[in-house]
Order: structure tokens, then C-alpha cells, then sequence
């Protein structure tokens, strides 16, 4: 916790840092189209977001770059319900300040190590809850959908996206421990396992899922 607590700090601190002082970044400007040609064309940003199973997790950072006149790559971090995101993102149409574009990611999940959590296990076909801790396995998550885009003179732009988080693997959580404490008793690990409904919440921990999400992109 005290890690997550420091990551959104430094993010936060970030954020404001940038909003600042975007008038200070890089002045070269690609040549402008002739749709929008009052807009300032930027090469590269760096973004700020937050959202539901989104790219940048509940909060998090972006540093995105032209690969050509059309297509933008995107390096996302951030932190989210199951640890640490990070990721690449495609975003197309990006090169001629259209406000509907197609996107396409992929982003990993860290899960989480030693987590200790408040679960309701089986044991001899009774139920009980527990506090223990629970390895969460990464998830892989592959994010296609499209983004509404509202471009601002400077070249920077607000970004609201929509689509789906697809996971690529299978669920993995198994108890950190060889003993459990269950009334009072120590239990041997292998003849427990999570009741159907801690399945369930594992199941919807994971980043998969209706994908929603909004940015502040800086345009360098």
C-alpha cells in the first residue's frame, strides 16, 4: 500500500508539473493538412488518464509518439485494481485531427504477490473466511476499441476512450502459504481451496471487461 500510495503521489505530481508547463516543450511542429489547418500538428505527448480497465489503469501515464503521419504508439503505465499496468497502444487516424479514432493495445497486469486479503475458502464442505495471502497471477489483455478526441489549438488534446479489455490467459490465484488458520486451527493448504463465490471475485478483479476511460494529452 505504501508503494501504491507513493506511485500516486509521483503521478498526481506529475500531472500538474506538465499542465504547467506545456508551453515550455519541444516547438518543432510537423507541416499542417488542410483539414484543421488553424491546429497546431504535435510529434509526440505525454498523457495523463484514468478509467475502468483502462490502458493507464485508475490512474497512470503515457509518453506517444508519431510512427507516421497517421498512426500514434503510446507507452502506458499506471496502477489499477490488479497491480501494476503497463502496455503499448495504436492509435490510428491520429495524424489528421480526426475526432473519432480506432485504437489497439495490449497491456500487462502484474497481479500480485503475498497479497493478504480477506477470502472465503472451503474446508470439509463448510464455508469460512480468512485472512491469508493470495498469489494473483499477471494478466495479459489485449484492448481494441476507439476514442473520442476534442483537439485544442496548441496541438494538445482530451481524449475519452471506449471498447473491450479481452484477457488473453487463464485466471491463476492459488494461497501464498502451507498453513491456513481456520477456528483457530492450523490447515494444511492442499485441503482447502476458494469457495465458488471468491472464484467469482478473482474472476472479476481481473482487467477484462467493458473498457472506459479519459485523457489529457500534452502535445510536445
Amino acid at each position: 500500500m505504501k508503494h501504491q500510495t507513493k506511485f500516486i503521489f509521483i503521478i498526481s505530481f506529475l500531472a500538474i508539473f506538465l499542465a504547467r508547463t506545456e508551453s515550455v516543450f519541444a516547438q518543432y511542429e510537423r507541416p499542417r493538412s488542410n483539414d484543421n489547418s488553424v491546429l497546431s500538428k504535435r510529434n509526440a505527448f505525454i498523457s495523463v488518464g484514468s478509467g475502468i480497465h483502462y490502458k493507464y489503469g485508475l490512474l497512470g501515464l503515457g509518453f506517444g509518439m508519431m510512427l507516421n503521419e497517421n498512426v500514434l504508439g503510446e507507452l502506458n503505465v499506471g496502477i489499477g485494481g490488479y497491480g501494476y499496468k503497463s502496455g503499448f497502444t495504436t492509435i490510428f487516424n491520429a495524424g489528421s485531427n480526426k475526432k473519432w479514432r480506432p485504437t489497439l493495445g495490449f497491456s500487462r497486469a502484474s497481479g500480485s504477490n503475498v497479497t493478504q486479503l480477506e477470502v472465503e475458502v472451503v474446508h470439509q464442505l463448510l464455508n469460512y473466511t480468512i485472512n491469508t495471502e493470495v498469489d494473483l497471477a499477471p494478466a495479459y489483455v489485449l484492448t481494441p476499441g476507439f476514442q473520442r478526441v476534442i483537439v485544442f489549438r496548441k496541438g494538445s488534446n482530451l481524449a475519452f476512450d471506449f471498447g473491450l479489455a479481452i484477457a488473453l490467459n487463464t485466471p491463476s490465484y492459488q494461497l501464498s502459504e502451507d498453513f491456513v488458520t481456520i477456528d483457530g486451527k492450523m490447515v494444511p493448504t492442499s485441503e482447502v481451496e476458494f469457495s465458488d463465490a471468491q472464484k467469482l471475485a478473482f474472476n472479476l478483479l481481473r482487467p477484462s471487461g467493458i473498457k472506459i476511460g479519459m485523457s489529457y494529452n500534452f502535445g510536445l
